[in-house]
């Protein structure tokens, strides 16, 4: 590398050299030539100067002898006198052509001057261009050594790369050795594993035939306390042709199992309509579908994302494609389970909304905000068609075909008739505390509500009165938003408490059923299962808890 730097710099250089010196050696030679030439003339100019000097003053004293010989001797010297005049004849006409030479020479003289200073001129700029190519040549030789040195740097570098490249081609020599192990131990711990799954499979069919006939029996013994004792089967309304028909429910009373569901607070907990899937949201943001797999464990099956604030509410269609969400954000937004992707996002409340739900048709929805406004929304236009002003933070809301009630901060429960065009709600109902949940049963028939004074009322909607109040020792609401819930059959209501207690009242007699003890955290929110099989609960401890009766 080093030599043809040094070849390719020589090369320029004598490129250089041909193109600017060569062509102008014959201007220097003839510079030379001209300068010694004119320094000739000179010399001979100056001969010839003095020369005719010579001759002038030879003329004047030849003159002033024949003057002064012209009188006595004109005569006798008449033959001289001509041979004088002859002699200065010739010597005038040399002294013209004296003159007439000197003339040309002093015009080589003024030529060759004039060519002089061109070629000093052009000897100038050479010059110039010469100190120009040696600043140049300086400058490419620095370059030069700066490119060796970089040169040597880079080859340094290569190498240490070379070396890298070794130290790394033997670690993935090694890694793929180790894969290739892995892989294998792999495949034996997959065989193991569905030997186990197979093993588990029969031992879980098992438990499901063990289940099946503890199903069986206590339904034989619900059928014999049927015969004996009336119960009311609710009737299922319009559109709920996916919830299972409920004849009697018992209240589950052991965890079957617990697990963390966000990494914040849990805020509500829902089920879908068919018991299949339930949803929670929190502080995270995030709202998850679960499924319980094999009656212990639950199986996060989509999460949805969106919210820029906590999720605080949510619920699920008729048909469990479409899920519901109730933002901090100020915002309400849906989303279809199968694909997890968000569909709308109605924005226009201005404050956080606590709480949306479906109407039975699915194609609108009605949210509750802290902006003391209800909103309700055409999911087919994405258009608010229609706001009631309520006049207090609305923390829950429930619907039926053609009415909403809401529950506020102000202790007032509000219903509010769609076909009417009023603004107004048409009837109010004064709690004595703030509202924080509505639960309707299933027939639509009974309406319960939490107020913070620490009592669930139960109101039969047809007479808008209440039928009863419930409360218990240890029974506290823990926070503006605690959730309660009705079960199945309308015979129960299940709500949590601050000291993380589960309470279970049966709504005929007003008393506990049961006290469930497992949260270490208040309690945030409860669902039945539309089964009556299970209960959720949530608290502020990121944990729910799934209660059976087995």
């Amino acid at each position: 590398m080093e030599g043809g730097w040094r070849e390719d710099i020589i090369l320029k250089l004598k490129k250089r050299h041909k193109e600017e010196v060569v062509p102008f050696e014959s201007v220097f030679q003839l510079q030379a030539k001209l300068y010694e030439r004119n320094t000739a003339l000179e010399s001979e100019n100056e001969s010839l100067s003095a020369a005719n000097q010579d001759l002038k003053r030879e003329k004047v004293e030849l003159e002033s002898a024949l003057h002064a010989r012209s009188g006595a001797m004109h005569a006798a010297d008449s033959s001289t006198i001509q041979e004088l005049q002859l002699k200065m004849f010739n010597l005038q006409e040399e002294l013209t052509e004296m003159h007439r030479r000197k003339g040309e020479n002093a015009q080589q003289v003024i030529d060759l001057t004039a060519a002089l200073r061109v070629s000093d001129e052009e000897l100038r700029e050479k010059s110039l261009k010469i100190e120009a190519l040696e600043a140049e040549i300086l400058i490419l030789k620095q370059d030069l050594k700066a490119s060796e040195a970089n040169a040597s740097e880079l080859e340094s570098t290569n190498q240490l790369l070379k070396d890298e490249y070794q130290a790394l081609q033997l670690a993935l020599n090694s890694a793929e050795n180790s894969l290739t192990a892995i892989r294998k131990e792999n495949e034996v711990m997959i065989t193991q594993l569905m030997a186990l799954k197979a093993k588990d499979a029969e031992r879980m069919n098992l438990e499901n035939d063990l289940f099946m006939m503890k199903k069986h029996q206590m339904m034989q013994i619900e059928l014999a306390e049927a015969a004996s004792d009336y119960k009311t089967i609710p009737e299922i309304r319009s559109g709920d042709s996916q919830q299972p028909v409920i004849s009697g429910v018992n209240v589950p009373t052991k965890v079957g199992f617990k697990f963390e569901a966000h990494e914040g607070e849990v805020m509500c907990v829902n089920w879908d309509f068919s018991g299949r899937y339930f949803a929670t949201a929190g502080t995270d943001r995030k709202i998850k579908v679960w499924e319980i797999a094999r009656f212990k464990q639950a199986e996060c099956k989509s999460t949805l994302s969106g919210s820029n604030a906590a999720v605080m509410g949510v619920d699920f269609d008729l048909n469990s494609t479409m899920l519901l969400g109730a933002s901090n954000d100020f915002a309400v937004r849906v989303w279809t389970i199968e694909d997890c992707r968000l569909r709308h996002t109605l924005t226009g409340h201005s404050g956080k909304v606590y709480s949306a739900k479906f109407f039975g048709d699915a194609t609108r929805v009605v949210s509750g905000s802290h902006d003391r406004t209800l909103k309700i929304w055409d999911l087919r236009s994405k258009a608010c068609v229609s706001t009631k002003f309520a006049g207090s933070s609305c923390n829950d809301v429930v619907t039926s075909e053609q009415a909403v009630i809401s529950g506020h901060f102000d202790k007032k429960v509000r219903f509010w008739d769609l076909r009417s065009s009023s603004a107004e709600p048409s009837q109010e109902v004064v709690l004595g505390g703030k509202v924080t949940s509505l639960s309707l049963s299933r027939d639509a028939n009974y309406l319960a509500t939490c107020s913070r004074d620490d009592r669930i009322s139960i109101f039969e909607l047809r007479t808008n009165s209440v039928v009863k109040e419930l409360s218990a020792d240890g029974f506290h609401v823990g926070c503006d938003w605690s959730r309660i819930s009705f079960s199945p059959d309308g015979e129960y209501i299940v709500a949590g408490s601050g000291d993380g207690s589960v309470f279970v009242w049966k709504v005929l007699t007003g008393a506990v059923q049961e006290v469930l003890h497992e949260h270490s955290g208040s309690v945030n929110a409860v669902s039945w299962h539309p089964g009556g099989a299970y209960i959720l609960s949530v608290d502020k401890q990121k944990t729910c808890v799934v209660w059976s009766e087995l």
